[in-house]
């Protein structure tokens, strides 16, 4: 019972996390692009805020029930193919953890101090901090789906 319970978090958490960011990239970015732009920077700043949240909760029981799910002995085993794409795996999730300490702790304060005023033209440093939230985001998403084909094979 304990282990469905387990399993059941992990792929809510799965599915909250990489769900989450790929409606961000696939549907909710092209989208904004069409809507007046500061209103669509107010739009995505909210969302990102609040995503921002639900995506670190998802992230920290991920962690918390992959530990539970991983095999004694298996954490950075290498010495069989499951153990190696474990390890695989664990190495990506840290990928995802450093790449969302970065647009957290670098980038989104940069795109706070550079955000433009109503009526101004976005600064230099803004249009840079932007293209690097976009990138980065895309890394994390992408990363998380390298992530989820790892975990494909585990099953």
């Amino acid at each position: 019972m304990a282990d469905s319970l387990i399993n059941l978090v992990h792929l809510l958490a799965t599915v909250i996390w990489l769900g989450g960011a790929i409606f961000m990239k696939a549907i909710l970015e092209p989208v904004v692009r069409q809507i007046d732009p500061r209103e669509g920077g107010k739009l995505m700043g909210l969302l990102a805020k609040r995503f921002t949240i639900t995506a670190w909760t998802s992230i920290i029981l991920l962690l918390i029930t992959g530990f539970l799910k991983t095999p004694e002995g298996m954490l950075l085993d290498t010495s069989s193919d499951m153990g190696m794409i474990l390890t695989v795996k664990h190495l990506l999730i840290v990928v995802v953890i450093i790449v969302g300490l970065l647009i957290a702790l670098v980038v989104v304060p940069r795109l706070r101090r550079a955000a433009p005023g109503a009526g101004s033209v976005p600064t230099e440093d803004f249009v840079k901090a932007s293209r690097q939230l976009h990138q980065l985001s895309m890394t994390s998403t992408i990363t998380g789906i390298a992530i989820l084909i790892c975990a494909a094979f585990l099953w």
